[in-house]
């Protein structure tokens, strides 16, 4: 990653990239070794820069996405933040750091909430099936973060303070340091404090639940003349409180807690290889743990003390993955770009609430052939194959006793076309594989609140899905640049996998295979760049048809969703004026039983203002949500079974004024 990093400076200094040219045509490495330029790639990558991350004052993942366009956010109260893209969310998307999936899913969903966002150099959204290149759960489309790297041989410090109205108190700090040139240490460490914030302040529930974030990461690099070596260990550690009402009897006054620890723990090893001018490899091989246990009490109001209650009112929870991955390109021929590599990987999970586990195990070879028939046409055809040891065709089973299965192998194509010097039109193709997830097939909640049941004859998902694009980006001169963009997707997924009500007696879900699901859109996007300013401007419409009760038809959910962004600065007074919003009208969707829901529309704005204090000290000050956006309420239950007791979604929490300051030496 740190030579990719390094090869991406390198790129832009020997073409004299400017500033405007930086930001119109942005580098990515996704689905790639070598960086690529936005105008080069065959795929539409949207590139969120650091710039624009730390001008949000955003504290984590969630606060970045949900001022993007084409992407719906979530949040639930105990499970956090979810985000959809192209109308489908939970297991068909998937979430990398640096290329490496995350693992630790709640109802199907990675909580971005708990990313934090102070070690993230930039992230990358690859819209539309993945599968080719990462495998399952990469549907709907792969979000990968890019973490900062130390570069020019400088050591650096930073210690950033953070305050709002809605009772946040972040400190993060860090050091990067060089000692030897070519020898880096990276460390950084963060808390995040959360109170808590509720919108009754006559009931002991919370809307949005207190949290204590403790992360910090260390990464070690090496660079040599043709490798580059990188070690990283992260962890994380959240406890997130949800309180019940208050009871009242002749004893006393008692109520109920239930304290969830979440951890995340892992480490990767990444080496970058540049064998030769023509050849380039790279190595990425991680271990990830994610441990969340939920633990309930009953707690005397008056004395304070606490009793943990039933054994079956508490969860453990254990999933391990062991990531193994390669890539290499060869560009040897000018017509021609190769790449192959391969992909192996190892899913453990544990708990409380899963009758039996078999590991999973899914080792896979994949290539492409990029090929430049003209200056003007880039084609692109890929091609993935797997073994799964749960799920596939069994070859050869009087041998192998049926142990050895193949996936559907998966294909994909690309095509782009150069209109003009600054139009480009892309269209693609992908099939997309989604195997059930062990939570899926062996998951056992069954109390007076629930009956939900796994199911071990699931099949896998699979999915066709095509996009176009039509891309026109101007550099005029230095300080002035211009983007359009109008894209198109639809998706078609066969037996897509749904937690559905299939006993009304006894209100038993269970994850079954219901058949088809689509989901289609368009997207208009613009971006201007004079000078120093940046305006943004997106629209897209959403739609999605899907069955989602055994016994039932189609259902229909709509979204049109509209966002601005302003970066302006004040150049004499050494200040930047901020300005994110984003619109989403009214919002139709359904429950797992089938109920259909409808939320209004609504705007989130924030506006603030950055002043930067001799070149080493940034402060930041505004208003987010200034529309006061808070709570709406559905016209119908909108939860399933994780609903809300109210029939209200949280969306924010009011206006909050907030203050931050960094300082960087």
């Amino acid at each position: 990653m740190l030579n990719t990093l390094h090869s991406q400076n390198s790129l832009r200094s020997s073409s004299a990239i400017d500033s405007s040219v930086e930001l119109i045509n942005p580098v990515s490495i996704t689905a790639s070794v070598n960086p690529r330029l936005a105008t080069d790639n065959p795929y539409s990558v949207q590139v969120i820069n650091s710039k624009t991350i730390k001008n949000m004052a955003a504290q984590n993942l969630n606060e970045v996405l949900n001022n993007q366009s084409s992407m719906i956010i979530s949040n639930d109260p105990s499970l956090g933040s979810s985000v959809k893209l192209q109308g489908l969310g939970g297991q068909n998307v998937k979430i990398l750091v640096n290329g490496i999936p995350m693992v630790g899913r709640l109802n199907g969903n990675i909580d971005v909430s708990q990313i934090p966002t102070e070690s993230i150099e930039r992230i990358e959204v690859v819209e539309g099936p993945m599968s080719v290149v990462y495998g399952t759960d990469a549907i709907g489309g792969v979000i990968n973060i890019i973490t900062k790297t130390p570069l020019n041989n400088r050591n650096s410090y930073f210690a950033k303070a953070y305050f709002d109205g809605a009772k946040n108190i972040n400190q993060d700090a860090g050091i990067k340091y060089f000692y030897t040139k070519n020898q880096w240490l990276e460390i950084n460490v963060g808390r995040q404090f959360f109170e808590g914030f509720d919108f009754n302040a006559d009931n002991r529930m919370v809307d949005w639940k207190p949290k204590i974030k403790w992360f910090g990461n260390a990464g070690w690099g090496y660079k040599t003349k043709k490798t580059t070596h990188k070690i990283n260990l992260n962890y994380f550690h959240e406890k997130l409180t949800d309180r019940s009402n208050a009871e009242f009897n002749l004893i006393g006054v008692t109520g109920y807690n239930n304290y969830f620890y979440t951890q995340r723990a892992d480490i990767g090893y990444i080496v970058d290889y540049k064998m030769n001018a023509n050849n380039s490899f790279r190595f990425q091989n991680a271990f990830n743990v994610y441990h969340r246990e939920k633990i309930n009490v009953r707690r005397n109001l008056v004395t304070g003390s606490e009793v943990v209650t039933r054994p079956s009112d508490q969860d453990t929870t254990l999933n391990t993955l062991l990531n193994l991955r390669a890539l290499w390109e060869n560009n040897k021929f000018k017509k021609f770009v190769f790449m192959a590599g391969y992909d192996v990987q190892r899913e453990d999970i544990t708990g409380q609430r899963i009758q039996k586990f078999q590991p999973i195990w899914d080792a896979a070879l994949f290539g492409s052939l990029e090929f430049k028939p003209t200056q003007k046409i880039n084609l692109k055809p890929s091609l993935r194959i797997a073994y799964n040891n749960a799920f596939g065709t069994a070859i050869a089973p009087a041998i192998f006793n049926n142990h050895l299965k193949f996936a559907p192998i998966i294909p994909s194509f690309q095509i782009k076309y150069q209109i003009s010097k600054f139009t480009q039109f892309r269209a693609s193709y992908a099939r997309g594989f989604r195997a059930p997830t062990a939570k899926e097939m062996y998951f056992l909640f069954v109390d007076i609140n629930h009956n939900v049941q796994g199911n071990e004859n699931l099949q896998a998902e699979n999915s066709h899905n095509f996009i176009a694009s039509l891309d026109y980006r101007h550099t005029i001169n230095k300080n002035i640049a211009a983007q359009f963009k109008l894209s198109s997707f639809y998706n078609s997924i066969n037996n897509q996998i749904q937690l559905s009500l299939v006993d009304p007696n006894t209100t038993m879900y269970q994850y079954i295979n219901i058949g088809e699901m689509t989901s289609s859109g368009v997207n208009i996007s613009s971006e201007f760049f004079i000078y120093d300013a940046t305006f943004t401007w997106n629209s897209s419409f959403i739609q999605n048809h899907a069955r989602v009760n055994v016994d039932g038809g189609l259902n229909e959910w709509r979204v049109f969703q509209h966002t601005l962004n302003i970066q302006y600065p004040i150049k004499n007074y050494n200040t930047n004026v901020l300005w994110f919003s984003r619109f989403s009208g009214k919002t139709q969707g359904f429950t797992s039983n089938g109920e259909i829901y409808s939320l209004p529309s609504f705007t989130l704005a924030d506006l603030s203002f950055s002043y930067n204090l001799f070149n080493k000290a940034q402060f930041q000050w505004g208003a987010k949500n200034i529309f006061n956006v808070n709570q709406l309420v559905a016209t119908a239950q909108t939860g399933g079974v994780h609903n809300n007791s109210n029939g209200g979604v949280n969306i924010g929490m009011g206006r909050i004024l907030f203050v931050q300051l960094t300082v960087n030496l």
